[in-house]
Order: C-alpha cells, then sequence, then structure tokens
C-alpha cells in the first residue's frame, strides 16, 4: 500500500466531504438531539458499503471497517453536535435550523472521518487489522458526557490507539498542530445560590443583601487565582453568569451564579472545588447569608500520548510535507472531551489550523472553516490508521 495511492483516494474523496460537511452545516443539531444528523450518518456509511452499529449511546454510530489481513484495532473520533447559536456567516449553506449553529466545526469533522472511512474501505483488503469510526454526539454538554459513555460502553475494548481532530482558528489554514502531553484543560462548572433577606432599599439594616455578598465573591474569587495559585500552572476560574434582584428598590434576597474552572491536575480541581466552598462560608459569617455551592465535574483534561505524537509527526512530514506539521507552543483552556478515550487507551488529539485574518473564535456566530482543510485532515487520519495497522 503505497502513499500516492492514498492521496489520490482522498483527492477522489474531497468533492463528496465538501457536500457531507454543507449538509451537516446546514442542519445542525444541539446535543443530545443528533437524530437526523445520526440518521445521515448511518445512510452515507451505508452507501460506502461499511457497516456500523447504533443503539449503545443516543445518537452514536459506530462504523467498523474489517481489513483483509489479520491485526489489531484502531479508533478514529467525531463529534456530531452543534451548538444554540444563531449564526451570521451569510454563507448560502448556512443553519437552517433557528438559534442552532455548527459553531464549533464539528460539520468538519464529521466529513473528515466519513471522507477517511471511503478511502480505508476502498483499501480494506490491504489493512492489516479493523478500524472502528466513532460518530460522537453531545461533546458540547458536559453533563451528558458522549465521550466518556461510548469509552466505557465495551464498544471499544479491544481498540490498541485511538485518533481524533479539531479543527483551530488560533493556527493558520493549512497547519496541522501535534502537541504531547496537555492539549485541553478539565472543564469543570460550578453553581452558586446566595440567600439573603429582602427589605426595602431605603433600609437595608433590616435585611441581608444577597447582591453585595455575592459581588465579593467575585472578587475573592479572582483573588484566589491571583494569590493562591502557583502562576506557573494553569488554572482558569471565570464567572459568567449573575442573576440578582427583582426592583430597584427591594434589597436582594437571592443571587444566583454560575462559573467554570479550568484546570490540568486532579488536585487542582479538588482544591478550587474546596476554596470556593470556604470562601461562601467565610462570606456568610461576614454577611449573614446563606449560601450554596454545587460543583459539577466536566471533562477531564485532554493528554496526548507522547510516543503518539511522535508517530502522528512523521506520518504528516512524509504524507503533507514538513512545512504543515507544527508543535504549539502552548496548550488551550478550552476542554474536549476527547479525553475520555485517552484516559482509557493510547492516541493523540490534533488541532487542524483553519485560522487566517478575521477568522472568528470558536463558538462565534461568525465562525466557518476554511473547506481547503478538509483533504489534510482526512489524510492525517486516514494515514494514521494505514500506518499503526503496520506496526
Amino acid at each position: 500500500m503505497c502513499k500516492e495511492t492514498l492521496k489520490a483516494k482522498v483527492e477522489e474523496i474531497v468533492p463528496k466531504a465538501v457536500t457531507w460537511r454543507r449538509h451537516f452545516h446546514s442542519y445542525p443539531e444541539v446535543s443530545g438531539e443528533e437524530v437526523n444528523t445520526s440518521k445521515y450518518i448511518q445512510e452515507e456509511l451505508t452507501k460506502l458499503g461499511i457497516p456500523f452499529e447504533t443503539g449503545f449511546f443516543q445518537n452514536a454510530v459506530l462504523g467498523i471497517i474489517k481489513g483483509g489481513k489479520p491485526g489489531k484495532t484502531v479508533a478514529l473520533r467525531a463529534d456530531m453536535d452543534a451548538l444554540p447559536v444563531t449564526e451570521q456567516t451569510g454563507l448560502p449553506f448556512a443553519s437552517k435550523h433557528e438559534g442552532v449553529m455548527h459553531a464549533c466545526g464539528h460539520d468538519s469533522h464529521m466529513a473528515i472521518l466519513l471522507g477517511a472511512a471511503a478511502v480505508l474501505n476502498e483499501m480494506k483488503e490491504e489493512l492489516h487489522g479493523t478500524v472502528k469510526l466513532v460518530f460522537q454526539p453531545a461533546e458540547e454538554e458536559a453533563a451528558i458526557g458522549g465521550g466518556r459513555h461510548i469509552a466505557n460502553s465495551g464498544k471499544l475494548d479491544d481498540v490498541s490507539e485511538i485518533y481524533g481532530l479539531h479543527v483551530w482558528p488560533e493556527l493558520p489554514v493549512g497547519v496541522v498542530g501535534l502537541k504531547p502531553g496537555n492539549l485541553m484543560a478539565a472543564s469543570d462548572r460550578f453553581y452558586v445560590h446566595v440567600k439573603g433577606k429582602s427589605t426595602h432599599a431605603a433600609q437595608p439594616h433590616n435585611g441581608t443583601d444577597a447582591l453585595v455578598a455575592a459581588a465579593h465573591f467575585i472578587i475573592d474569587v479572582q483573588s484566589l487565582i491571583s494569590r493562591e495559585m502557583n502562576p506557573m500552572e494553569n488554572v482558569v476560574c471565570t464567572i459568567g453568569l449573575m442573576n440578582a434582584g427583582t426592583r430597584y428598590n427591594v434589597g436582594v434576597e437571592d443571587a444566583y451564579l454560575e462559573g467554570t474552572v479550568r484546570t490540568y491536575t486532579p488536585a487542582l480541581r479538588d482544591k478550587m472545588e474546596q476554596r470556593l466552598g470556604e470562601i461562601l462560608k467565610g462570606l456568610d459569617v461576614m454577611f449573614h447569608t446563606h449560601s450554596e455551592l454545587n460543583y459539577v465535574r466536566g471533562h477531564s483534561a485532554t493528554i496526548n500520548t507522547p510516543e503518539k505524537i511522535k508517530f502522528l509527526q512523521d506520518i504528516g512530514k512524509e504524507y503533507l510535507g514538513e512545512e504543515h506539521i507544527t508543535q504549539p507552543e502552548f496548550p488551550s483552556m478550552c476542554a474536549e472531551d476527547f479525553s475520555s478515550y485517552l484516559e482509557k487507551f493510547p492516541g493523540a488529539f490534533m488541532w487542524l489550523g483553519t485560522g487566517k485574518p478575521g477568522t472568528p473564535a470558536l463558538h462565534n456566530a461568525s465562525f466557518a472553516i476554511d473547506e481547503s482543510i478538509l483533504p489534510l485532515g482526512i489524510t492525517m487520519e486516514a494515514a494514521a490508521v494505514v500506518e499503526a495497522l503496520k506496526k
């Protein structure tokens, strides 16, 4: 099986990959609701002659390509869900579902995996082993945890290694970012309820102002990060939501806050949960409030297996050229539930650059990929499988 054959087959499938990507983009579905997305994937796998399984977790689809020769099993994964965002790209194939958009590039992830599947299926008689194609729902909703459920479903227990990718506007178009070790952070979410006692705004001494206590909590959290955490460690704590009060002349009885903590180590996750609770207890003593903290663990950190990154770097240089491969200097504090697979299996997660001047960030209503990156993603995934199954 030669490199030129694989690259030729990638070139042949690119027009179809563009069609797949645009279909997914036009018909996005949020986490847990990827019913029609799943049906479309099943239809396309059937057209390609690739058997698949469903019914093991929500709308997930598991394609299976059995090679013509015995060997191990390698998996590829793509996420399926979109975001509750109203699209503003102006694309002719923009979302037809009001208030829902593929603003994180999962449309391209699915198209790339289908493209790699098509290439590998045409070469299956030469493959030494089995390929499992994981189309995963519910990546964006940590409370559902699609990756965690599939990794623990038993469907991948025979997998020896797994690979995936994410489009990345912080890298230039045509560049593949491959970083060993820490790549994307753990993501936790917390909910705070500060309970006070309402009163007339002109008589604050007759009540307990939950809003003042909540404001102190926000400031204290920033001090926690800047004064207690080692500046050489990765920790972010952001409070993104606060709801309080009912009227301008009524003292606030209830304040509600929501935030996120991003870290890379279990110890820091534990410490942040502990300290957030202790801050609230101290504020309750100071302001005579009654506070509750609900700290919810989300995705764990995505930590690449170093030897698998080296493997992908070698593949990228061979199949794409050295100019297309880079090692990002810093990890990201964004989260990704590919971490659930890397906790169980060796593997690696790639960043596929789609950035150029003016490209919006992920989750932005105007975000769109450069479709010229599709063949690079297909090549990396297909080549990773071919070369891994040779070993």
